[in-house]
């Protein structure tokens, strides 16, 4: 008898694993089945307002998951083998494949557990496409487990989610078909309007060749007359505008549209002759791009030019309305400041340097790009304007 219950307790003891391999052994394949969860932290996200794009590869899979489970499970495990980059939607829609395929009877909870995490990526994705059938009916899956599990409140409420979603869909879906046919109607009553003027414009062509014809010698003669006068002012005004052009190009720099070297020399010696002879301030400052040709070199020309631009922006801003600036140099910038003293020069020059530290910070890497400031006031020479930007160059390069 004692021989009959030990026989019979090993028995149950060895059913009782069995049947615990095998549900580890289903666990371990339906997590084979899916993407690996940590991945879905770790996925790019986009701007909720926009819609993900969908491989559909995935989509064919999420739909052939809900009426040939043994087949999507096939799918799902090939498809985890390609080891794609999924964004967002496509996780989503894999977690929809894998609560299908899990949809049997007694696995309710795995079923819960793959909508649920379905729905905790709804952050991420935008409304409208979260209204769309395919992604909506993670919510009737739902409703109809608590239904089959006998919880009819939160059924009933899936349920209504599910509803709201997709006549949202609907709703959008026939406003999108109000606007193509209002568009069509506008379109077509908008032909037979211009079919109407046409003919009316025929009418009226007509009329008026009539009286036309009876007119042209008169006045062929007369546009012939004004038509060369129009020729020739044309001529002249296009000539006038070619000069003027060129004139500015003589005097600018084509990178930053500042004064150029040429038109920054003529000017200087001017204010100089003008500042000895009534003995006023004067101050030349001069501005320098630090370490320029390594930057070029590690960034390239284009980015180069960028920051040029963006410094002779900043230093323009600073500038007094009466201020002289200009590029006299492939990274360097000078400006002359009439009735500036020294101290005047120095405020505009903390002001300069200032404004680079705090704007270069936004837009170009702050560890790399600086500048250097010189400046010299007419107190130190009055030999010529040459020597007052040697002195600020100078000044500058210390």
């Amino acid at each position: 008898m004692n021989r009959y219950f030990t026989s019979q307790y090993f028995i149950i003891f060895f059913v009782v694993q069995l049947l615990v391999s095998v549900a580890v052994a289903n666990d371990s394949s339906g997590q084979k089945q899916t993407v690996n969860e940590s991945a879905v932290s770790t996925a790019s996200q986009k701007n909720a307002t926009e819609n993900f794009p969908i491989d559909q590869k995935v989509l064919a899979l999420k739909r052939l998951s809900e009426h040939d489970a043994v087949s999507a499970h096939t799918e799902m495990q090939r498809l985890q083998e390609m080891d794609l980059e999924l964004n967002q939607a496509e996780y989503y829609l894999l977690y929809l494949a894998q609560a299908n395929i899990e949809n049997v009877k007694g696995k309710e909870d795995k079923v819960i557990h793959w909508l649920n995490k379905a729905i905790t990526l709804e952050v991420n994705l935008s409304e409208r496409q979260m209204n769309l059938p395919d992604f909506a009916s993670a919510y009737l899956m739902l409703a109809n487990i608590y239904h089959r599990q006998g919880l009819y409140q939160k059924a009933f409420d899936s349920k209504k989610k599910y509803i709201k979603k997709y006549a949202r869909h609907l709703k959008l879906r026939n406003e999108l078909r109000v606007k193509r046919l209002s568009k069509k109607y506008k379109m077509a009553k908008k032909l037979e309007q211009n079919e109407l003027l046409e003919q009316a414009g025929e009418l009226k062509r007509l009329e008026m060749a009539r009286i036309e014809s009876q007119r042209n010698k008169h006045n062929l003669y007369i546009a012939i007359t004004l038509l060369a006068g129009l020729l020739f002012f044309l001529l002249l005004l296009r000539q006038l505008k070619i000069r003027r052009a060129l004139k500015m190009l003589a005097k600018t720099d084509r990178l930053t549209g500042l004064a150029n070297r040429r038109a920054f020399f003529s000017n200087g010696f001017s204010y100089m002759e003008s500042a000895l002879k009534v003995k006023s301030e004067l101050c030349v400052l001069v501005v320098s791009i630090d370490h320029f040709k390594k930057l070029n070199d590690k960034l390239g020309d284009g980015v180069g030019d960028d920051i040029i631009c963006h410094i002779a922006a900043l230093v323009s801003e600073v500038m007094r309305s009466r201020d002289i600036l200009a590029r006299i140099a492939d990274a360097e910038f000078a400006a002359i400041l009439p009735d500036a003293n020294i101290g005047q020069a120095r405020a505009i020059a903390e002001r300069i340097r200032e404004k680079v530290q705090h704007d270069v910070k936004k837009g170009l890497e702050e560890d790399l790009v600086s500048v250097s400031i010189g400046l010299a006031s007419i107190n130190d020479t009055n030999d010529s304007f040459d020597d007052l930007l040697h002195l600020a160059g100078i000044a500058c390069s210390k």
